[in-house]
């Protein structure tokens, strides 16, 4: 009996040694327009990629490599998709203002006049327009057109033309809708040229579920993102207007204020999300900063010279 007990040990031990150990991955990143890219931002983004990736991974490392590069370490148990999700993305988060059409007065005609000639039967910005769009905070075009009314509207001459007050603000469009169009919106920046409240101001994101039962993202603000987030639902409610809540520079939601200012700093953003995407931002969220664009080159096994 005692035989067969050192018998089965023996066979367990050389079984396990012939099973086969988990491999590691090497997974390599570039940042895109590295020139302008300091060597702060990228010790920053080490830092930020590990503070995202520590609740997505156990086994993982991110560093800087000696070529620039970010290369991020992992076992086998990981979907290179889902790395990509969480690593490559800015995580840029924005809350703008956005100026009602009601409020630029004659800008889009004066606009419009400064690029038609005297013999142009045509309207160069405005028959870009979609004619039924004019409503509440913006207007729509058509995605083959974004590009060419992005340069129209991004003309220096053109932005002068601009009430005095919303001289400092930007255009942004939204998300795809249905039929092919994007709808465009004008929001107002800080004298910076940045936006009011960010990513900076969030101290707690998780995924979860809107009043429509779509995934959606909760988050909880800082004391400086908490104020600031009343003063700017406050000044919605009594305006009427817009909050325009932006990932990467892309309105996701332009909701209203309907009930006066929302204290308490928490908010929701809820968009066209799957339930991966909703839980994959807000990992990003939760890391308050934003990152440089970075790009996928490669993934490869790691030898155990390598590891060694």
């Amino acid at each position: 009996m005692k035989y067969f007990f050192y018998i089965s040990i023996f066979t367990f031990l050389f079984s396990c040694g012939n099973i086969t150990p988990k491999h590691k991955f090497s997974i390599i990143y570039e940042f895109e327009n590295i020139k302008k890219i300091s060597d702060n931002d990228k010790l920053e983004t080490v830092e930020v990629l590990n503070k995202r990736l520590d609740e997505f991974a156990s086994n993982y490392q991110v560093t800087l490599n000696n070529k620039q590069q970010i290369e991020v370490k992992l076992s086998t148990d990981f979907e290179l998709e889902a790395v990509n999700a969480i690593v490559v993305n800015p995580g840029k988060l924005d809350f703008w203002h956005v100026i009602k059409l009601q409020e630029l007065g004659s800008f889009f005609i004066e606009a419009n006049n400064f690029y038609k000639t005297e013999n142009d039967s045509t309207n160069p910005l405005i028959d870009l327009i979609r004619p039924d769009s004019y409503n509440f905070g913006s207007f729509s075009v058509a995605v083959q057109d974004t590009a060419k009314i992005k340069t129209l509207l991004d003309n220096k001459e053109v932005k002068h033309l601009l009430p005095i007050a919303f001289k400092q603000s930007k255009f942004l469009f939204g998300l795809l809708e249905e039929d092919g169009f994007l709808p465009l919106y004008l929001v107002k920046t800080t004298p910076e040229g940045i936006a009011f409240v960010n990513e900076t101001h969030i101290t707690n994101a998780r995924q979860t579920y809107s009043t429509t039962g779509r995934p959606s993202i909760s988050m909880k603000m800082n004391d400086e993102g908490t104020q600031r987030w009343e003063r700017m639902t406050e000044l919605a409610y009594q305006r009427g207007s817009q909050i325009a809540i932006t990932l990467n520079d892309i309105v996701y939601s332009a909701p209203t204020v309907s009930s006066g200012a929302i204290k308490g700093g928490r908010t929701e953003i809820a968009g066209n999300f799957t339930i991966q995407e909703a839980q994959d931002l807000a990992l990003i969220f939760s890391s308050q900063k934003r990152i440089p664009k970075l790009k996928f080159v490669s993934s490869s096994a790691i030898t155990d010279e390598e590891q060694d």
